[in-house]
């Protein structure tokens, strides 16, 4: 959606809720980090809005006088994006702020990247957990800029293992791994790539990179349109039917 009449030079809201540590930052328009605050838990619902608060009042910024809220979209946590979704939403609605989501593996290819010079990989894969048994990753290449380039059509959702064997052959190039999924199997990636080739506890979808990704997009008065946008989850979510402790049959 573009809306060009409230594109503006102010700095933005940037956060990210895809995994179990939120992180949240003031961006300036010259995509530096301002004021930076990150909180780890089972539920985002208790402590994002207060997160933002301290980063606004650190900042001695209003909401109405920011330029966007820029949100990770996913995939990832179904509960966490629904609850960053819910707050950006609600601080873009009355101050009629422009809302810009982004992919969170977008933005951790970005953290990661900051790690493949010293590792000489030329392919990224930046990985989420995606719950049971199950990871979210795609492949991007290192380039000469600051944004990897995502290769192929989507993300993927599968195991760790065949995640691993599918990613090196499709990189056929030196290959770095990192994020929540590859934190929470670890000995798989190990096993399968390499030490080498993953890379452990990566800081990451990082709200700088949300950020950085959002500045791209406002340059081009690209934004999302408040009614419509929706979480990126990955995959249809669980949804079943209470049982009806009345029904007889």
């Amino acid at each position: 959606m573009t809306n060009p009449s409230n594109a503006s030079p102010r700095p933005l809201l940037a956060f990210d809720t895809s995994t179990p540590t939120a992180r949240v930052a003031l961006i300036s328009t010259a995509g530096e980090c301002l004021v930076l605050r990150e909180k780890t838990a089972a539920r985002h619902s208790a402590n994002l809005l207060a997160l933002c608060d301290e980063i606004l009042t650190a900042g001695s910024v209003k909401v109405g006088d920011l330029g966007a809220i820029a949100a990770g979209a996913g995939p990832g946590s179904f509960t966490g994006l629904r609850v960053g979704l819910a707050v950006a939403k609600g601080l873009a609605l009355p101050t009629d702020l422009p809302l810009v989501l982004l992919s969170s593996l977008d933005a951790l290819a970005i953290d990661l990247a900051a790690l493949a010079a010293s590792s000489g990989a030329q392919v990224l894969l930046p990985c989420i957990d995606a719950g049971k048994g199950q990871v979210y990753a795609r492949l991007y290449a290192v380039t000469g800029g600051a944004v990897p380039i995502a290769q192929g059509d989507c993300d993927w959702v599968l195991a760790p293992d065949a995640r691993c064997t599918l990613a090196s052959e499709a990189a056929g190039q030196p290959l770095l791994a990192g994020g929540t999924g590859v934190d929470r199997y670890l000995g798989v990636f190990r096993a399968v790539l390499g030490n080498e080739r993953v890379a452990a506890a990566v800081q990451g979808p990082s709200a700088a990179a949300i950020g950085r990704l959002a500045l791209e997009r406002m340059a081009r008065q690209d934004f999302d349109d408040l009614e419509t946008a929706v979480p990126r989850y990955g995959r249809p979510p669980d949804i079943t039917r209470p049982k009806n402790p009345l029904l007889v049959t």
